[in-house]
């Protein structure tokens, strides 16, 4: 699909652990906390330095910490692997993605001093916040954000709109604003709708109008019930590929070393998924991928198996193997 060299933008997955339990988030079952097959693992400095040589670093555009499973306040070594990644290159922007409800006064002046943008994700107010990114407080990210801006860092305020926060939105912006954030940005991922569960199985409320709310029925269905392809499929078309990762020459590496094209393609396949969509998914990408591990493997040789991917896209059906998250993510429709 691409060579080595011509690798443009790392995204990089550097702790699966996370303090929030944001009840539409893979890594947990409505706020309740259930592992669907993914390794909670801190990556370290030296595993970072192993993976990624100076020289690579340096080819560099972008690098863009956000993981699928996880945040990067839950890694104590952060501040570290982006200081090699800054003195591998100076003028790479280094971008992070956080909930920002963690660590202390000393973390984020470091990574202001680093030159890294941050997004803080701040869905909503003192007031709503909370209801989606459950755990986190809303007073410890404005003041966490508040010790970043004055080292120097440049931060964007990241709202997702809901029903509960939609109302909010211009205060929102005017907030930010006035705090000193560089930009606010208003997104929709489609989590409108859902129960709300704490660790003790109890739902605390509801995001919309969700059609079963009952924990235990709920539950069930997730780790009993199997998904198979034409589950995902049935109303599918294929559509003509346009890649994000092929275009964009963006490799998306785990915490655990793994490397995939892209993130929507690095949602632990070999082992994630039982109940849901990525069951079917995943199914489809696990005979695909060999030497994908960079702690095992160089690199170059844990992006061959990309060019299996790409020769999918040519399929006329899913069902001989043409890839859904590729249909899904990057289909032209």
């Amino acid at each position: 699909m691409y060579h080595i060299n011509q690798i443009k933008l790392l995204h990089l997955e550097i702790s699966s652990k996370c303090n929030a339990a944001c009840p539409l988030c893979p890594r947990n079952f409505y706020g309740y906390p259930y592992n669907d097959g993914y390794i909670e693992h801190n990556m370290t400095l030296m595993e970072a330095k192993q993976i990624f040589t100076p020289e690579f670093i340096a080819q560099l555009n972008k690098i863009h910490i956000n993981g699928n499973f996880g945040d990067i306040v839950m890694n104590m070594e952060a501040v570290d692997i982006i200081k090699y990644f800054r003195d591998c290159s100076p003028n790479c922007v280094i971008k992070v993605s956080t909930n920002g409800s963690a660590r202390n006064k000393k973390f984020w002046h470091d990574l202001a001093k680093l030159k890294v943008q941050v997004d803080f994700c701040l869905d909503g107010l003192d007031d709503t916040h909370h209801l989606y990114r459950q755990n986190t407080s809303y007073k410890t990210i404005i003041k966490n954000a508040q010790t970043f801006i004055q080292a120097g860092g440049i931060a964007l305020w990241k709202m997702i709109r809901f029903d509960h926060n939609k109302h909010q939105e211009k205060l929102a912006e005017k907030t930010s604003k006035s705090l000193g954030f560089a930009k606010f940005e208003l997104v929709d991922h489609g989590r409108n709708q859902g129960p709300v569960f704490n660790k003790h199985k109890k739902l605390v409320h509801i995001l919309g109008n969700p059609p079963n709310v009952n924990f235990n029925q709920l539950y069930s269905s997730r780790t009993t019930d199997v998904v198979l392809l034409e589950d995902v499929t049935e109303t599918k078309s294929p559509a003509p590929i346009s890649c994000q990762a092929k275009n964009g020459r963006s490799i998306y590496v785990t915490s655990v070393g793994e490397v995939y094209p892209c993130c929507y393609l690095g949602f632990s396949p070999k082992t994630y998924g039982y109940g849901n969509y990525h069951a079917a998914v995943n199914a489809q990408i696990r005979p695909l991928i060999y030497k994908n591990n960079a702690l095992k493997y160089p690199l170059a040789d844990c992006i061959a198996w990309f060019s299996e991917v790409e020769k999918t896209w040519a399929i006329d059906t899913f069902k001989k193997g043409r890839l859904v998250i590729c249909n899904d993510v990057c289909g032209k429709n």
